[in-house]
């Protein structure tokens, strides 16, 4: 995952605490990063269990056939929402 603790800067120290200050567009991509690497967790958990039903005999092929195919799908899909969030956090929208 991304490192999420490390403040764009300090702002002010307090006895042993510190205050960091960001800017919405800084929080944002922040968010954004948090979101994306938990969709490519959840993406990568659909991946394994499509793995275990491909190798696993024990369940009939009429069952896993359907549940593989929908696993990677998902997985996929996931995947590019991820991909979105990150392409889109980095865009700064100018407002006049």
């Amino acid at each position: 995952m991304v490192e999420t603790h490390a403040a764009a800067r300090e702002t002010e120290r307090h006895g042993d605490e510190t205050t960091y200050a960001y800017t919405p567009h800084e929080l944002n991509q922040m968010l954004s990063r948090e979101v994306a690497g938990r969709l490519r967790e959840l993406a990568d958990t659909l991946d394994a269990n499509a793995a275990f039903l491909f190798a696993s005999t024990a369940v009939p092929a009429a069952f896993a056939r359907p549940r593989l195919r929908a696993y990677l799908d998902v997985s996929s899909q996931l995947r590019a929402v991820a991909r979105h969030e990150i392409e889109t956090a980095n865009v700064r929208v100018v407002t006049r």
